[in-house]
């Protein structure tokens, strides 16, 4: 399918020329699924790992031969046995690696994660301080990062984040420091859709109205004509929300939170619950989110007070990056910046283990059940449980048609 020249060149300034690499790649796995493919095993293999193909890539990597592999298609090969949950094969790609003298930190950190999926502690702990001996002069927070025990999941992202940030860390500190907050007589709560709610899909004005229903006044909705109202700073990362909708607004959240304090709900956020009457549920810190495990975070509903350390920190971590980088590493670059800010920065560390501690898995559940035909009872057992809800208004191949909780949803736009 051609894709349209507005496309072709927002993926030009966003990947550079390394976009040639991924139209290679992709060029590369098309004709292996037409069956007319010239390349060799391991050409194939390692074109769909960099596109996270993951069964094609564990279907080709069975066939190459390992001695001809570097240490970083090493490091690509253990990742896609992984990503197929083979945690033993993982480990013989590391074993054949180490053999061969052809180690690397990011192929012992997959090495650990293999120990960590299979459950023999002692032997992540030994990979671990391994992965250690492989830094060069490794600092405090690459140590802490390496031998957490709340992840361990592709931690290599991690560090390269971290060496990326860990210079620029008294710079962050000091640009938090003049992020000073707005003074309010009651912080609001925040929800933003950037062509503003009346083009937005169907869902998301739905959970827009039932947000103005539970929130009243407090609710300020925003969108590209008046955020720089409430956020001056949102000028500087015009371009981010060209080429990364998604990660301009993680930082314009955190933005928002760190002057003005209040909720921020994403707009396929569906809540019972004004969780501005809820501070002593959420903040026992000045900073509350959601986590998975540790401070693995999830981003979609926030409470702070104004002038938060923590909102402070994310958000001019976030400016930072973004006005020395045009490319983003990683997807989530803002759940991967919250980490290396824990491990980086103590007083952040010490007011995210103070806080409130709550399980962001119990959040999805209506989400699940978005795909089934709509059931009032259980709607309500679940939002009992917990009354803040994360939504998709994307339902991609799932069931969604009529009789659906989906399809009710959208119909009360």
């Amino acid at each position: 399918m051609r894709r349209k020249p507005k496309v072709v060149i927002r993926n030009l300034r966003r990947h550079g020329i390394s976009i040639f690499r991924i139209v290679v790649d992709r060029i590369i796995c098309k004709l292996v699924l037409n069956g007319n493919s010239p390349f060799s095993s391991r050409t194939i293999a390692m074109a769909a790992t960099r596109l996270t193909r993951w069964k094609l890539a564990e279907k080709f990597w069975d066939k190459t031969n390992q001695n001809e592999l570097s240490p970083k298609e090493f490091a690509l090969q253990a990742s896609a046995m992984l990503r197929a949950k083979r945690y033993e094969d993982a480990l013989k790609v590391a074993d054949s690696a180490t053999s061969a003298g052809k180690i690397s930190l990011e192929l012992e950190l997959a090495r650990a994660e293999a120990f960590w999926h299979l459950k023999d502690l002692a032997s992540l702990e030994k990979s671990r301080k391994r992965a250690i001996t492989l830094l060069r002069k490794p600092s405090e927070a690459q140590i802490s990062l390496i031998m957490n025990e709340n992840q361990v999941v592709n931690i290599f992202s991690r560090l390269i984040l971290l060496k990326v940030m860990e210079p620029e860390f008294e710079k962050i500190l000091r640009l938090a420091e003049k992020l000073g907050p707005v003074e309010h007589p009651e912080s609001p709560a925040f929800v933003f859709w950037n062509t503003g709610a009346l083009n937005a899909p169907k869902l998301v004005k739905t959970c827009i109205h039932q947000m103005h229903s539970v929130y009243g006044e407090k609710l300020v909705e925003l969108s590209s004509r008046n955020l720089e109202e409430y956020l001056p700073e949102a000028r500087q990362l015009r371009r981010v929300a060209k080429l990364w909708p998604a990660n301009y607004s993680d930082a314009i959240r955190v933005g928002l939170l760190a002057r003005h304090g209040g909720v921020w709900l994403d707009a396929t956020v569906f809540t019972v619950e004004n969780s501005l009457l809820q501070t002593e549920k959420y903040l026992k810190s000045d900073f509350f989110v959601h986590m998975y495990n540790g401070p693995r975070i999830a981003s979609w509903f926030m409470v702070a007070r104004p002038g938060s350390h923590q909102a402070r920190m994310l958000y001019a971590a976030m400016l930072n990056y973004w006005s020395t980088n045009r490319k983003l590493k990683n997807y989530f670059l803002f759940h991967d910046v919250f980490e290396v800010l824990y491990h980086l920065d103590p007083k952040f560390k010490a007011e995210f283990d103070a806080g409130s501690q709550l399980d962001a898995r119990p959040s999805l559940n209506l989400q699940k059940a978005l795909w089934l035909a709509r059931d009032e009872e259980a709607m309500n057992e679940i939002l009992e449980d917990r009354p803040v809800q994360k939504l998709t208004y994307k339902p991609g191949k799932k069931p969604h048609g009529e009789g659906t909780l989906f399809e009710w949803f959208e119909a009360q736009a």
